[in-house]
């Protein structure tokens, strides 16, 4: 079974890179544009991490966090939070996420904070 992953980011470009590079890697990832019916996405495609962008259109990255951290039943699913602002990583116990990187990113760091959370086959180093 592969491990899936939920991406949130509001730019297409960043979106489709870090599909196409998941993908690659192993995993089943579903990319959303915005956080419209994001907790009815989680409900259908039970993933395994979310990747979070902070900016969204709408409610906002590290309110989505709070309810996903808030409720039991998403509480256990790891979130890395993305942003280009260097001070939301500093808000951890804020969010709740579990890990930040800030864009621009690399994908292979992207990639080994994901394999810290779950393992997919096959691994790439």
């Amino acid at each position: 079974m592969e491990n899936r992953i939920l991406v949130l980011d509001d730019d297409p470009c960043v979106l489709e890179a870090i599909d196409l590079s998941l993908t690659y890697c192993g995993f089943q990832v579903r990319p959303l544009l915005s956080g419209q019916n994001v907790f009815s996405m989680i409900d259908n495609f039970e993933p395994h991490l979310i990747i979070l962008d902070y900016f969204l259109r709408g409610e906002d990255g590290g309110e989505i966090c709070i309810k996903l951290k808030s409720n039991p039943l998403t509480s256990k699913i790891p979130v890395i939070m993305l942003s280009a602002h260097y001070e939301v990583g500093l808000k951890v116990k804020q969010y709740g996420y579990d890990a930040f990187l800030p864009k621009p990113f690399d994908l292979f760091l992207l990639i080994n904070e994901i394999k810290g959370f779950i393992n997919p086959e096959p691994v790439i180093d």
